[in-house]
């Protein structure tokens, strides 16, 4: 057995090892993504993210903007495929030059494992919608999975005081991770804690 003074839980989207029970009445699923790494033909230099308009369709920051309805209606009946496939464009590039190029998201208590290539190929439409990238080539192709809820993009329960289970619920756990974890420390420590 392994003891500490507290523990804190963060499983990912795996439901099932521990905590189950307390897991299942938050009613998560999982999202699938599919993403790819793709070389440029000729060197390129990307100093930042590239996104496109369907980010700002799909992100609840911006989607639920009164002024996003204009936007969704335009892109539901131009790029429909796109937005059924929860298709939207973030370009991130590698040390190596290479280009990080996603994303598109399927929701199901059990996603399957398989990378659609009509899916893929939407990324890649709306890629080359954006950037002017000749005679690129795709280096690898994967698929991911992350937690998702409907009604809550995080939960933190408390199973007892020195516990915690912390599951974020909406991809967006590498941008959100520093300010849950120094709360949830704070949470167990009191909020006198500091980091």
């Amino acid at each position: 057995p392994v003891m500490a003074e507290a523990v804190v839980v963060c499983p990912g989207d795996d439901f099932v090892s521990l905590y189950q029970d307390r897991i299942s009445t938050y009613r998560p699923l999982r999202c699938k993504l599919q993403m790819l790494r793709i070389a440029p033909a000729r060197p390129v230099d990307f100093r930042t993210p590239v996104m496109s308009d369907l980010g700002l369709a799909r992100y609840k920051g911006y989607a639920d903007l009164p002024e996003a309805a204009a936007l969704k209606a335009r892109l539901d009946a131009e790029q429909s495929a796109h937005r059924a496939n929860g298709v939207h464009l973030i370009v991130v590039q590698s040390a190596d030059g290479s280009l990080v190029v996603g994303d598109s998201h399927h929701y199901a208590p059990t996603p399957d494992p398989f990378a659609p290539v009509d899916v893929r190929d939407l990324i890649l439409d709306e890629m080359d919608q954006v950037l002017d990238l000749p005679g690129r080539t795709i280096q690898e192709h994967w698929i991911g999975t992350y937690a998702s809820a409907d009604d809550r993009w995080r939960f933190t329960d408390a199973p007892d005081d020195a516990t915690r289970i912390v599951v974020v619920t909406a991809g967006c756990g590498a941008s959100t991770a520093f300010a849950i974890g120094e709360e949830t420390i704070a949470s167990l420590f009191g909020q006198d804690f500091k980091a």
